[in-house]
């Protein structure tokens, strides 16, 4: 009988490890299946949502699933100054953590926490699957935040491409229209003039041509404007002192600003020097100025502010005008694009003016502030001595 009891003991006691075992294998199967649902949840986010901020405030709900104890589990995602919280967030000592990184740079971190009462006595409550599965979702989010990063740098280069081809469209049928229109605004001009030199001219038609003569010249203003943003001369570059050249610009715009009672202020760093065509810079003061005077109408301060930053050299005009609304800055360069009246503008001066910024290899940026004011902030780059 002995023998019987001790051999069904030895039984039970080899089925007891066969059961715990297959507990342990289900055990095991059910959280590797919780991670997989959790590694699957967060690639179908990456590929679904568009936006980075929306996708990490789900990729944060999901994480906690994925761990062995999801009721007493939270996570954090830090993503550059933004942080994201899963519900119910809490800190602790028990802690697991992976860094986000874009080319070898980190850019943020996921944090996994643990209730210290639901693993007490644990020396490790991480699994090593657990582990591996942060890694993966901080792979993934790296992933996505790279082609986030890439798609929004190729929109900018399609974008800048398509405007680029529009410029150039319509610099050819200006080109075109301006050569049609001026052999008979000079006739008309000069009929005008010798028609002013007869005697004993009634004032009413002396009046009416003098008028024919204003709009003539005004005409032919715009049609030179038409001319300087569709020729395509070639830049003559030399160096030069970006200091000295505002300074000559300004010479010739002083007596303007101070007929409309406007203050001009200059904030030049040392000699900036560069290799650019002075004229064609000079243009751009020219126009950035007028533009300025206009929107501020009587009084008011430019600011010209010379500098160097990143090996470029940096100068920005900006006024105290009633600045552009949001809604205008995308076309502020696009040709015939103006909110001014008839008699004010063309719409060309801007399209002027980042033509030859981006023929000397430069850049030019405007941000504004409707009712206080505009800043257009140009980079050329730097001639090293």
């Amino acid at each position: 009988m002995q023998k019987k009891i001790a051999a069904l003991e030895k039984q039970n006691r080899k089925l007891q490890r066969f059961y715990d075992a297959y507990q342990q294998v289900q055990s095991n199967e059910k959280e590797r299946v919780k991670e997989l649902n959790c590694l699957y949840q967060v690639a179908q986010c990456v590929v679904l949502e568009r936006n980075t901020i929306a996708a990490l405030k789900k990729i944060v709900h999901i994480i906690p699933t994925g761990w062995q104890f999801p009721q007493n589990c939270c996570a954090r995602i830090r993503f550059k100054e933004n942080i994201y919280l899963s519900p119910e967030f809490f800190a602790s000592d028990i802690c697991q953590s992976e860094d986000i990184c874009i080319d070898n740079e980190t850019v943020g971190a996921i944090d996994v926490y643990y209730h210290p009462d639901a693993v007490a006595g644990t020396p490790d409550p991480y699994l090593r699957e657990e582990r591996n599965l942060l890694k993966g979702i901080a792979n993934i989010i790296s992933f996505y935040i790279k082609k986030q990063k890439d798609d929004e740098a190729r929109k900018i280069i399609q974008k800048q491409l398509l405007h680029n081809d529009r410029l150039a469209t319509i610099g050819r049928l200006a080109a075109g229209v301006a050569h049609e229109l001026n052999e008979p605004l000079g006739n008309i001009l000069g009929l005008a003039q010798l028609s002013l030199k007869l005697s004993n001219l009634p004032e009413q038609a002396r009046n009416d041509l003098t008028r024919i003569q204003e709009c003539v010249m005004y005409s032919r203003e715009i049609i030179k404007q038409l001319l300087e943003f569709s020729r395509n001369a070639p830049v003559r570059k030399e160096k030069i002192c970006l200091n000295h050249v505002i300074e000559n610009s300004l010479t010739f715009l002083a007596a303007r600003c101070t007929k409309e009672g406007v203050a001009i202020e200059k904030r030049f760093q040392e000699d900036v020097f560069v290799m650019a065509d002075a004229n064609q810079i000079n243009q751009v003061v020219t126009n950035l100025t007028v533009n300025a005077l206009q929107a501020m109408g009587n009084g008011g301060k430019i600011t010209f502010t010379v500098k160097k930053a990143a090996g470029k050299a940096i100068f920005s005009i900006e006024d105290t005008g009633i600045g552009i609304p949001a809604e205008n800055i995308s076309s502020a360069f696009m040709p015939f694009f103006t909110t001014k009246d008839v008699d004010q503008g063309t719409g060309l001066g801007l399209s002027v003016v980042y033509g030859i910024i981006k023929n000397h290899g430069g850049d030019i940026k405007v941000s504004s502030e409707p009712e206080k004011g505009s800043v257009f902030e140009m980079s050329l780059p730097l001639e090293i001595d």
